[in-house]
């Protein structure tokens, strides 16, 4: 649980993203570097 800690909800809030309806949403290739993967194939979809 620490971990998640260093997450704050700053940075998601920095690289979201809102459609025309107001939908939130989130590019996977902005949270790997966020979430610190090395490697792309290491996100699972």
């Amino acid at each position: 649980m620490n971990e998640l800690k260093k997450y704050s909800e700053e940075i998601f809030e920095s690289i979201k993203h809102n459609d025309e309806y107001g939908h939130e949403y989130w590019f996977a290739r902005e949270l790997q570097k966020v979430l610190e993967y090395k490697r792309w194939i290491n996100f699972v979809t």
